[in-house]
């Protein structure tokens, strides 16, 4: 059996199931696609429930209204900040070094009354909903009202993204400059506060030294995202598995099938020879010279009965052809056998190949595609 004419008929297997193989390749894409947005959306249900698990604040709300809460917040932190910055000393020259002591100061409920009565912004929404998806104020995340102290330079700024707007964070972070500056904070009065900047929309901290406030990625770690780049690759990987999973189980239910369709529906021995060939490409001068040099020998020719044309020609001008071996045939020189594809039985073929091999003869098979 020859591996050049396996891999030949493997290809003519494909061309000729590349309809179903097609229609495979999109529906188990379709099942891939389908599987990975389940996924995802239980990924995200998933981290919503741990978010509600994980705040005391919010073990009353509802999925949608967490859902609500990451949709505000996606809004938040994509906007600009305000900030401004300021150092604090007191008269012993004792710099204020605790920065996040005043953000949790400001973020007092009674306090973020007076900052919204004062800006025209109103901030409770965006702290709660940090609080429902369980963003709340740690050593490590202090949240859209931020104060940040460099460890090298003793500057404290104060951090401000919590409108929905640009605008919004500035109002803001000017009503909280002017209520430090009135000396509303208990904690700042034996220390002398210089301010260093006023407030302005801009960036002014490193972002990547920071981690603890937040940004647009800030929720991508809390909330997955499905990109058009994973539904491109799942979509590619699907239609991939789809068209080879599909090949699998066409190649498997062929051997089902009681005819011989391609070459490696049956097996002949190295020494055969063996010639597939196309039924409406067949050169008859060809094949009669294929078959029947030299002429000196004695032949017996084998096929089921049939209509094809270029067999009963053959067996009409050069060997009668007969459906089976007899033990009243004289012993032949070679044994041809014809085989048509999509017609020819399976055991029909075992048996002559068989039958052949008890005389010491030579076999041609000649394969109809």
């Amino acid at each position: 059996m020859s591996l050049l004419t396996i891999i030949a008929e493997l290809w003519r297997f494909i061309k000729n199931n590349i309809i179903k193989n097609i229609i495979g390749a999109v529906i188990i894409m379709g099942l891939t696609i389908g599987a990975r947005l389940l996924l995802t959306q239980y990924i995200e249900n998933t981290a919503v429930g741990m978010a509600t698990a994980e705040t005391s604040a919010n073990t009353e709300l509802s999925p949608e209204e967490i859902e609500a809460s990451y949709e505000h917040l996606s809004v938040v932190y994509e906007q600009e900040p305000a900030e401004f910055s300021f150092v604090g000393v007191n008269p012993e020259g004792m710099i204020l070094g605790n920065s996040f002591i005043l953000d949790e100061f400001l973020s007092r409920p009674d306090i973020v009354a007076k900052i919204e009565e004062s800006s025209g912004v109103d901030i409770t929404k965006t702290l709660e909903a940090q609080e429902n998806v369980g963003l709340e104020k740690s050593r490590d995340f202090r949240g859209g009202l931020a104060s940040v102290r460099n460890t090298s330079t003793d500057e404290i700024t104060l951090r401000v993204l919590l409108g929905q707007t640009a605008e919004e964070n500035l109002a803001v972070a000017e009503a909280i400059y002017q209520f430090v500056a009135d000396g509303n904070v208990p904690f700042f009065e034996n220390y002398d506060i210089t301010f260093l900047s006023a407030p302005d929309i801009g960036e002014d901290l490193i972002v990547e030294e920071n981690i603890m406030i937040p940004t647009k990625d800030t929720l991508s770690g809390l909330q997955p995202q499905e990109s058009g780049n994973s539904l491109i690759i799942y979509t590619i990987l699907g239609g991939v598995l789809g068209f080879i999973l599909s090949t699998v189980i066409l190649f498997i239910l062929h051997f089902f099938s009681k005819k011989i369709t391609y070459a490696y529906d049956y097996s002949w021995d190295f020494e055969d020879y063996h010639w597939l060939v196309s039924d409406d490409k067949v050169n008859m001068k060809d094949l009669n010279n294929r078959l029947m040099i030299p002429s000196n020998k004695t032949r017996i020719a084998l096929a089921q009965p049939t209509e094809n044309g270029v067999i009963n020609t053959f067996s009409t001008q050069q060997l009668s052809v007969v459906d089976q071996l007899n033990i009243e045939d004289e012993t032949p020189e070679e044994i041809i056998i014809f085989i048509e594809s999509g017609k020819t039985d399976k055991d029909w073929f075992q048996d002559q190949f068989e039958l052949s091999k008890l005389y010491e003869s030579r076999v041609k098979i000649i394969h109809f595609k």
